[in-house]
């Protein structure tokens, strides 16, 4: 067999092995979409007097969170009234917020959604979607989102939600 016919079945081979060797750093390279959710417990701060519309508040969250762990929130929300009072109020609520797992990585997150708030009772109810716009360490390029659904009382300031979701990072 010449010398030339014999380079000519190697490389074809070698080719091949250094594709396959390579495929797993590309795959691993793509970021991955997983499930995310977890429960927060909240303390919340009005910070613009009653009756000023947005009411801004101050959101401080202890949450067990998937792909943070135990995980501090600090939240700045926005709460408007859509109608005129009646057996419940209907609301408007934003917020932006970061999620600080224990090793430090954060997470950026902007909320959206509706809730009622029942004067009588004091409770708010909610829902809406968070989105995930980046962050520190390991969430500095993430995306995703989830739904967020809890309730809070005006009443004592106490509060929790759980999410449930989405995240690439």
């Amino acid at each position: 067999m010449s010398k030339r016919s014999q380079t000519g079945r190697w490389v074809p081979a070698v080719g091949t092995a250094l594709l396959w060797l390579h495929l797993p750093v590309i795959a691993l390279a793509a970021d991955a979409e997983r499930p995310h959710g977890g429960r927060c417990s909240t303390v919340v701060t009005p910070i613009s007097p009653p009756g000023v519309f947005p009411q801004e508040l101050r959101i401080d969250s202890d949450c067990t969170l998937t792909h943070l762990g135990r995980t501090s929130g600090h939240s700045t929300q926005y709460v408007i009234p859509t109608r005129p009072p009646g057996a419940t109020i209907p609301l408007l609520i934003t917020n932006t917020a970061v999620y600080r797992a224990a090793n430090g990585d954060e997470l950026r997150m902007s909320f959206l959604g509706t809730g009622q708030l029942n004067p009588a009772t004091g409770e708010v109810t909610f829902i809406g979607t968070e989105t995930y716009q980046g962050g520190t360490g390991r969430f500095a390029n993430a995306n995703g989102g989830a739904t967020a659904q809890g309730s809070a009382s005006i009443f004592t300031n106490i509060g929790s939600f759980a999410i449930e979701g989405r995240i690439t990072y």
